[in-house]
């Protein structure tokens, strides 16, 4: 993920004066609360640029994002602590900037695109049966966005960047991290190794740039994670059903007293927690709590 470091001080001020609270207001199609992220742990030095996260035997999955090493990393949430590193052979990490899961696979999203020029998009299926394994062979998934014709470098201001995916059955979605606009756009694709075009099946209105995603299928319910002007926001969409178009209520939680953190990756826990991961940028890597 890119994203400024630089911090707006009169815009935290008007912000915060919003509430300290979760106060409840309507506004468009979203019920907005005015929240903030409590610091669980911090994460290692070695996780500075951590983006994306699941939530897997009680441990949490992460990766980092371009010019890493190609690793998925099993971190200890009472620690912060990394208790198990996984190589996926014969890749390289160009701009890994999501990981999401089904029942029995996880999806490593080489998908991060700030210039909207890359023709190797690409995602790497392992199964969760091979987890003990040091190194792992993955499947890998090829794609390309079926609505792009231009390919001219334009950084910070394409609508084709990506940092969100699930799995829904037997298809990926992808939530793009559009720059150009205040919309995500929503494109699928099998969840089998290949080469496909990915389809454009719709978009959602978010009112900023979508950094991560979680989706708890049993229970319809989608996470966006992402920022506006450097604050932090979560949407969460009940009812939500990739395959149909949305028509719900949702519930849109903003972070202004969080204002610059680098949002990279959500998880909800078996309790019930919400989590997010940051990656370094004014603070230490670290994983945050959702309060209410």
């Amino acid at each position: 993920m890119c994203f400024p470091y630089a911090v707006r001080i009169i815009l935290l001020s008007s912000l915060l004066g919003l509430s300290t609270s979760c106060e409840m207001n309507d506004k468009d199609e979203y019920s907005i609360k005015i929240c903030h992220l409590n610091r669980v742990v911090n994460l290692p030095s070695e996780l500075n640029e951590n983006s994306g996260m699941i939530w897997h035997n009680g441990l949490i999955w992460t990766i980092n994002d371009s010019g890493d090493d190609p690793v998925i990393y099993a971190v200890d949430i009472s620690t912060g602590n990394i208790i198990r590193r996984i190589w996926l052979s014969g890749t390289e990490n160009s701009d890994w900037e999501e990981i999401a899961q089904d029942e029995s696979f996880i999806y490593v999203g080489d998908i991060g695109n700030n210039e909207g020029t890359r023709t190797d998009l690409r995602i790497y299926k392992i199964s969760k049966s091979e987890l003990e394994d040091s190194v792992i062979i993955p499947c890998t998934i090829q794609y390309a966005y079926a609505d792009q014709i231009d390919y001219t470098p334009a950084l910070y201001n394409t609508p084709y960047d990506c940092e969100a995916l699930i799995c829904s059955g037997d298809t990926l979605y992808l939530f793009t991290k559009n720059w150009t606009g205040d919309y995500t756009s929503i494109y699928q694709m099998p969840a089998q190794q290949g080469n496909y075009l990915a389809a454009k099946v719709g978009q959602l209105q978010v009112e900023g740039q979508i950094t991560a995603s979680s989706y708890i299928s049993d229970k319809k319910c989608l996470y966006l994670l992402g920022y506006n002007d450097y604050v932090p926001f979560l949407l969460i969409l009940d009812n939500y059903v990739p395959e149909e178009a949305y028509t719900g209520h949702g519930q849109k939680y903003i972070f202004p007293e969080n204002l610059g953190l680098q949002t990279e990756g959500i998880i909800v826990t078996d309790n019930g927690d919400i989590l997010i991961s940051c990656e370094k940028g004014y603070t230490a890597p670290a994983i945050y709590k959702v309060t209410q």
